[in-house]
């Protein structure tokens, strides 16, 4: 089996990619875990390793550092970058590193699993020209980096001399010196399907869009993010319209998903497009207002609908951030302000597209929060659109809202309260089984990923003293439980609860209990 070495300072996602990722499977074999980077360099530096999985923002050591010093070790390792920074500095680095795959937080399990079928492919057929080729070769394996690249060049985090020197690596495709920005984005319509169903046929869309693009010849794309796709369009500027049109009827007749695609003015440079693309995502989000399943073109769109559309998500961020605090009073504001739109609205139509687009945002936000675990989550998804087409008034949506908000603003705070006990559960027995040993804050820290400043604070807020008074507690307790249910002689209870000198034990035992440990095993 090929040899794997996971870093990752985020205990969690560390676990995450051992237990969802079938190692097994891919003929992989874990040999190194763990969330400090110095420790996985020495490891590195000491044992053959065939692919290193490393996040890249790390204290002390970071992911790029720890590559580059694994390399100077073993040239032909392999290496998956995980980011959760969109920060094209970051690319290019790794690029600079020849790596073999940059994956952005949230790890997608499918997408971590395809580049490491990948790698293995090319361990097991020992492909040189891989593991040798310089830049020009190696990018062409990289669809991390072509997505990345056009990502990045629509929203102008690319400055000129990079774009010139990526360009000559990577070229764009013909007649890119006059091209539109286009955003396609799958309507949401989750709540019509399965889970089971909604991935399939999801992923079936967006294998639908790509290829009509690529049949039709119109231009470079990339993955903007789960349900949309950028297009640097540079095909007929002049029947832009009619060609959009026709990819929206396609899937429509095709597909159990609808889209509503966006385009920006036409640029002449290749450096303007950020400028069309902010065009397109600022018209995409007007489908709030203006509905799905739909063609929205420049000039059709007025400038203060934009602006609205810009105030109502920064409504929904400030509403979401309410709801995972449970600070109801800004759960209200929040919910009043957004509604506060509404109110100039002539078109009823309008009121439930927009209603549609919270509703949307805010399952999204609670897939995020849920994890899987939320009661009834399913069966609110699937009837949530429904109920909030049937009201009749504002005010009836907005108290359904508020009502619904509060409800899983509860959910969230008791999970996080339940989450809390269970960890002090897990520090109960910890504490238990070491009760001979010195046990510390410190050490305790390490063993649950935290650090001994967190821990403490949860642990004085959670118990009400602090972790070195709860361990004497504990010991003396389990002393006295000894004394009562043992022969053991007082010595020995001291050293198996962890005091080695018998004068300080009898002592800490009588200021607890009120008298010498001889005298209580006496009057039990």
């Amino acid at each position: 089996m090929y040899k794997a070495a996971l870093v990752d300072d985020e205990n969690y996602d560390l676990v995450g990619m051992r237990e969802l990722i079938p190692w097994d499977e891919l003929n992989i074999e874990i040999a190194f875990m763990g969330n400090k980077p110095l420790a996985a360099l020495h490891y590195l530096q000491n044992h053959d390793v065939d692919i290193l999985v490393t996040d890249i923002k790390m204290p002390v050591m970071s992911g790029l550092e720890l590559a580059r010093m694994a390399l100077q070790k073993q040239p032909e390792l392999k290496i998956i970058f995980i980011s959760g920074y969109e920060d094209f500095d970051y690319a290019k680095q790794a690029i600079h590193l020849k790596a073999d795959g940059y994956i952005l937080k949230p790890v997608d399990d499918d997408e971590i699993k395809t580049t490491l079928q990948k790698i293995v492919h090319v361990l097991r057929e020992e492909n040189a020209r891989l593991e040798t080729n310089n830049g020009s070769d190696a990018l062409e394996h990289f669809d991390f980096v072509k997505q990345d690249f056009l990502k990045h060049l629509m929203e102008g985090s690319i400055d000129a001399p990079t774009l010139q020197s990526f360009t000559r690596l990577y070229p764009l495709p013909p007649r890119t010196e006059t091209a539109h920005a286009v955003i396609i984005e799958m309507d949401h319509m989750q709540h019509l399907f399965t889970d089971e169903e909604y991935e399939r046929w999801h992923e079936l869309t967006f294998r639908q869009i790509t290829s009509w693009i690529e049949t039709k010849n119109w231009g470079a794309w990339c993955r903007l993010s789960t349900d949309r796709i950028g297009l640097m369009y540079s095909y007929d500027a002049g029947d832009i319209e009619l060609n959009l049109n026709e990819l929206i009827h396609y899937i429509r007749d095709r597909s159990r998903f609808t889209i509503t695609v966006s385009f920006g003015q036409k640029t002449d440079r290749v450096t303007e497009l950020p400028v069309s693309f902010d065009e397109a995502r600022n018209l995409i989000g007007c489908k709030m207002f203006l509905g799905k399943n739909r063609l929205i073109s420049p000039g059709e769109v007025h400038v203060p609908l934009v602006r609205d559309v810009l105030d109502v998500n920064s409504q929904l961020d400030r509403l979401f951030t309410a709801m995972s605090t449970y600070d109801l009073v800004t759960i209200c504001d929040a919910v009043e302000e957004l509604f506060e739109h509404v109110r100039a609205f002539s078109d009823s139509s309008k009121v439930h597209h927009f209603s549609t687009h919270v509703l949307s945002r805010l399952e999204g936000y609670l897939n995020a929060e849920a994890q899987g675990d939320f009661p009834h989550f399913a069966k609110w998804k699937a009837e949530g659109f429904e109920t909030v087409q049937q009201f009749d008034t504002v005010d009836d949506i907005k108290s359904w809202l508020r009502r619904t908000v509060f409800e899983w603003s509860e959910h969230i705070y008791l999970r996080k309260q339940k989450s809390n006990w269970k960890l002090f559960s897990d520090i109960e027995h910890y504490v238990g089984q070491r009760l001979s040993q010195d046990v510390t804050l410190k050490d305790l820290a390490a063993h649950f990923s935290y650090s001994p400043n967190h821990l403490g604070f949860l642990f004085k807020d959670k118990v009400g003293v602090n972790f070195s008074d709860y361990v004497a507690a504990r010991r003396l307790e389990h002393a006295r439980h000894l004394l009562q249910t043992t022969n053991l002689k007082i010595y020995e209870i001291a050293d198996q609860v962890g005091y080695r000198s018998l004068t300080y034990f009898s002592r800490l035992f009588r200021e607890t209990f009120g008298m010498k440990p001889g005298d209580f095993r006496k009057q039990s």
